[in-house]
């Protein structure tokens, strides 16, 4: 059984350890967010960006996941339903996520967009590391050529 985000964060003593040592650095939040974004993907090995995913296809198929995501998808995901949120919060649960398997419900990032959710609706994710920005795609859109780094379809 999956520990909930609250047990995850009270249970793993490593990760109370770096948590309070990414706190007491002295930098703005965005910056404490930013190694936590890389720290955190490092210590639980997990894939940070996109193009990581294929080294972790075993892992994601032993937790039957067929749509994984890397925790620079699920953070700017959470970051667009969330916008107002601790830039370390958002990075801390979008590791909890891919660490376990879950993610956040695309139909809801389709539904705050637009009332209306259409099958084969697409987003690209632009940015770096946690400064990301969602762009909704229309069908003659490249995410490409919108300097997307990634695309994420809902089938």
């Amino acid at each position: 059984m999956k520990p909930t985000f609250e047990q995850w964060i009270n249970e793993d003593q490593a990760l109370n350890d770096t948590l309070v040592k990414i706190q007491e650095m002295d930098c703005s939040v965005l910056e404490q967010a930013e190694f936590a974004f890389k720290q955190l993907s490092k210590m639980y090995d997990l894939p940070l960006m996109p193009e990581d995913l294929e080294r972790y296809e075993d892992y994601f198929e032993s937790l039957n996941i067929t749509d994984p995501r890397s925790v620079y998808e699920e953070a700017a995901l959470i970051k667009y339903l969330e916008p107002q949120d601790d830039p370390r919060g958002i990075v801390l649960f979008a590791v909890y996520n891919v660490k376990h398997g879950m993610g956040v419900n695309l139909k809801d990032v389709f539904k705050k967009n637009a009332k209306k959710v259409f099958r084969n609706s697409r987003l690209g994710i632009k940015g770096n590391g946690i400064n990301t920005s969602i762009i909704f795609l229309k069908d003659t859109d490249n995410w490409v050529d919108l300097e997307c780094n990634v695309m994420i379809e809902l089938i």
